[in-house]
């Protein structure tokens, strides 16, 4: 349940500052085991440990995706089902792959070994895989598996497994996968496409079908293959990005999704006329969007924006308050 009250939110019973309503919300419904809330920019863990959630930096693409802060893990919206499915997504737009390590750190393991205490073996398709039971993930896993067991020409594409556990770095950088927490699987290799093996001019592939990507999405799990970067066998548990979580007992839950917080500042009420926006110091894309309840992507989309790169003074357009 999720309350205002005078600019403060409440999610779940946990406080919440205005400004950080939905990443908040999303975080304590998806990691209910873990963080408690979030208040005066700083995420709340259940054992009192405390993490910047805004550095307050803005920052590049790049910067965000080897620098990030919690807030930069939100800078896109995930498209569900069958939204950008099959389509080539705008360039950088890659929703989730920004991750803040330490978050995922203090969940899974900040090691391989400490990862390895939580691992547990299910079956996968007649096949054994390793993943974590953290958050849930293994009975996440085990419900897609369930789900799409009624259609068996979807298991060509299901297995052979082309990995789950393993603690090492994505390739070309220095940023763990997430395979390394265990809460990452990686289907058939001979029916996915990765961005890296794509040889010449850039071009989208995919061959998984959308039932699949629904599976996996319903159950927590976003998709390499809506990334510009694109790797369409990968699948890793970010229910955070989907707004489904679970209760501390580890049951799933969906709740219904929130609407950003109204703007509470005068001088936002005052730069907000009709369907304009004067961009601000300190603004960013994703920042305004969650004003105005809408997307980077729509934003771009109205301004004719390449990137998400914005300027002090820059006039928006903006979606009108009743749209």
């Amino acid at each position: 349940m999720i309350k205002r009250r005078k600019g403060i939110v409440w999610a779940a019973g946990v406080l919440c500052s205005s400004w950080l309503y939905g990443s908040c919300a999303d975080l304590v419904r998806a990691y209910p085991d873990f963080i408690e809330g979030c208040k005066t920019n700083t995420v709340i863990w259940r054992d009192g440990t405390k993490m910047v959630y805004d550095d307050g930096r803005r920052k590049s693409f790049a910067e965000a995706l080897n620098h990030p802060d919690i807030e930069d893990m939100f800078r896109y919206s995930y498209p569900r089902g069958a939204a950008r499915y099959n389509r080539t997504p705008p360039v950088d737009f890659d929703p989730g792959r920004i991750r803040y390590e330490p978050l995922f750190k203090k969940m899974y393991g900040a090691s391989a070994s400490e990862v390895r205490k939580h691992l547990t073996s299910i079956k996968w398709f007649g096949q054994k895989v390793r993943v974590t039971k953290v958050n849930g993930v293994a009975a996440r896993l085990r419900a897609v598996e369930r789900d799409l067991a009624s259609r068996p020409e979807l298991k060509k594409y299901l297995t052979p497994v082309g990995g789950t556990f393993k603690w090492r770095y994505i390739a070309g950088t220095k940023r763990l996968s997430v395979h390394s927490f265990g809460a990452a699987i990686d289907i058939n290799v001979k029916h996915s496409a990765y961005w890296r093996w794509s040889k010449g001019k850039y071009r989208y592939r995919n061959e998984i079908p959308l039932e699949i990507v629904k599976a996996f999405e319903r159950h927590g799990f976003i998709w390499g293959g809506k990334w510009y970067h694109y790797d369409t066998m990968h699948f890793e548990y970010r229910p955070e990005l989907l707004g489904i979580g679970s209760d501390r007992a580890g049951h799933e839950a969906k709740a219904p999704r929130h609407k950003s917080a109204k703007i509470s500042e005068k001088s936002h009420r005052e730069k907000a006329v009709g369907t304009s926006y004067v961009v601000s110091k300190g603004d960013t894309l994703y920042a305004i969007a969650k004003k105005y309840d809408t997307t980077p992507e729509k934003l771009k989309e109205l301004n004719s924006l390449e990137s998400d790169d914005i300027k002090v003074g820059q006039k928006l357009r903006v979606p009108g308050r009743d749209d």
